[in-house]
């Protein structure tokens, strides 16, 4: 082998030595810092949850503490006496009778975070005035809720019985939590307490007079002028929630029934998607909050019914004024 051979011999051999030591290196280094990369991947899926529960917890915060702001004390004992007090006081300000009127607590329901206290009123007087003092109570903007309403016809004409349910939440105010002064009288020429008039016009209570000619059957309908009867003829009655679920009743005009729907049930041309409990200001103008609204879909259309409102009443909503959940790119982004 002469001296030639023997450097190109060497030099193979040195290159064969570099390559197999970065090999070597490569695979000490580069593999703890590819786990490492995975680590600080998984840390920061990590984070941005832990940011997106903190951002929960204070919108959550924030809501409890306006919550608490409306409640009708500051304790259990003041509450219920505030709510006690408020009962009376409507029934003599709408011009009824609070002889005829008793009422009895309900007790105490514990719930997490919160205590339901109420009264059941059960009493009788006047249909306009009664409606007065459901819309007075409805008025309120502190915490509150009817249930179990019910109306059936008394003694004396233009008299009915009335029986419903009137409740509210005790929370567990922070210390210093400032609660609402106690409202006036709603307005009762208003054009919100109109709407309770069409009771009054219908007269439900009324017993069954046979006419003495049968009306002339009505001209047929065309498509569009039958949708918007149908329309015309559900109307929402109630946005209550159940076990944590929303429900929608209807009363339906032309059947004289009560619908009663969830989330993704069918409604004449579209579905229903959700009840939005949001507090918002009424389209009419009037100042007024309404804190519930049905979100009804028709194709890729978004409508909002007011609870009073039939279908026909329906406007359409915007991107913008959409449930959270149901905006464009709260349907579109992955959660975190």
């Amino acid at each position: 082998m002469n001296k030639r051979t023997k450097v190109l011999a060497w030099l193979a051999l040195g290159t064969a030595g570099l390559l197999f030591g970065g090999l070597l290196l490569r695979g000490m280094v580069v593999g703890p810092l590819r786990a490492i990369d995975d680590q600080i991947r998984q840390y920061e899926a990590k984070l941005a949850s832990l940011q997106q529960t903190r951002r929960s917890l204070l919108t959550t915060q924030t809501q409890v503490a306006a919550a608490a702001a409306k409640a009708f004390g500051a304790g259990m004992v003041a509450a219920e006496a505030n709510l006690g007090a408020l009962l009376s006081q409507r029934i003599v300000q709408v011009g009824l009778d609070e002889a005829r009127f008793t009422r009895d607590p309900l007790g105490h329901r514990r719930l997490f975070g919160a205590e339901e206290i109420g009264w059941t009123i059960h009493g009788e007087g006047p249909l306009a005035r009664v409606l007065d003092l459901l819309f007075a109570l409805e008025s309120d903007p502190r915490l509150h809720r009817v249930e179990d309403l019910s109306l059936s016809p008394a003694r004396g004409a233009g008299n009915v019985r009335l029986r419903f349910s009137y409740l509210t939440l005790v929370l567990n105010s922070p210390p210093g939590t400032k609660l609402l002064d106690p409202p006036a009288l709603a307005n009762l020429d208003s054009p919100l307490r109109r709407r309770y008039d069409v009771i009054t016009e219908r007269d439900l209570l009324r017993p069954y007079i046979a006419s003495e000619q049968p009306p002339p059957p009505p001209a047929p309908l065309t498509s569009g002028q039958l949708e918007q009867q149908r329309e015309q003829n559900l109307t929402v009655v109630s946005l209550s929630s159940w076990d944590g679920q929303p429900e929608v009743d209807l009363s339906d005009a032309e059947h004289h029934c009560l619908l009663t729907l969830r989330p993704g049930d069918k409604l004449l041309d579209g579905q229903v998607v959700t009840v939005d409990y949001r507090p918002l200001p009424l389209p009419d103008s009037s100042g007024f909050l309404s804190y519930s609204r049905l979100i009804w879909r028709v194709g890729n259309e978004y409508w909002a019914v007011e609870a009073g409102q039939t279908l026909a009443d329906r406007r359409r909503l915007t991107p913008n004024e959409l449930p959270p959940g149901l905006k464009p790119e709260s349907r579109t982004t992955p959660p975190p």
